[in-house]
């Protein structure tokens, strides 16, 4: 029969894959996507725990293929977030926005650092499981070569998840600060225009150029001339932009 104090533990939900001592009993317990798979082992025999309670034995072959299995699923989730990224990169290279883009690269991060997290303490678990069982060396040094092949390749899309946030909110700000500069410069150019206009509105006699028959033609001409002071300004302080390669194309 089971351990009463071991059934407690496997009951709890938020069990993550371990391996540890039970009393005189060495416990392996994989939890991945939901399901929960503990294993225990006695000299060179593998034993597993079925529905009734009860450590069977546990072929080597089944044992591998089941972690094979494992992370071949995670490799093609992987695989499934890199095309996502992948195309969210060239969608903001293209100058396209991506609707609710915080939220969506937190949601992917978050499935992503769940296989990361996964792999870590399986890695570990199988590190402890490879020291108390050489006859297991051969088959758990080949897959701790491929859990560390996928962690990398799992940071990897999460260090070019990270830079296309810092991309897609650097596009923002930048195109933000446009705007506003440009804002700034009109409200600069209209501003003596405004004044112009509300000083000679003013319901009063005796104005500025009033009796004079060519007076409105002096107001059109200074407002021009105001218009294009400050479009020639605006131009002569637009800042120069250059390519990323003009230096190599130099070259």
């Amino acid at each position: 029969m089971l351990n009463e104090n071991l059934k407690k533990i496997l009951q709890n939900k938020n069990l993550e894959t371990l391996y540890t001592d039970f009393g005189e009993q060495k416990i392996f317990i994989l939890h991945f996507d939901q399901k929960l798979k503990v294993f225990s082992f006695e000299d060179k025999t593998i034993l597993f725990l079925n529905n009734n309670e009860e450590f069977i034995p546990f072929k080597i072959e089944d044992f591998t293929f089941l972690f094979k299995e494992i992370l071949e699923n995670i490799k093609k989730q992987n695989t499934q977030f890199q095309n996502i990224i992948e195309y969210k990169e060239n969608m903001i290279l293209k100058g396209n926005s991506i609707k609710n883009f915080l939220k969506k690269s937190f949601v992917l991060k978050q499935k992503i650092n769940k296989n990361l997290k996964f792999l870590i303490l399986l890695k570990d678990s199988l590190k402890m499981l490879l020291n108390d069982y050489i006859f297991l060396k051969k088959i758990l040094k080949l897959l701790l070569l491929n859990i560390d092949i996928l962690i990398n390749s799992i940071k990897d899309n999460l260090s070019r998840l990270d830079a296309l946030y810092i991309l897609s909110s650097s596009i923002k700000n930048e195109t933000m600060n446009k705007n506003i500069y440009l804002l700034s410069v009109l409200s600069v150019i209209f501003l003596p225009l405004n004044l112009i206009v509300g000083f000679f509105g003013m319901n009063t006699k005796n104005l500025f150029l009033e009796n004079n028959p060519y007076g409105t033609l002096y107001i059109f001409f200074s407002i021009c001339c105001i218009l294009i002071f400050g479009l020639l300004y605006y131009k002569s302080k637009k800042v120069k932009e250059f390519e990323f390669d003009d230096y190599l194309k130099k070259k």
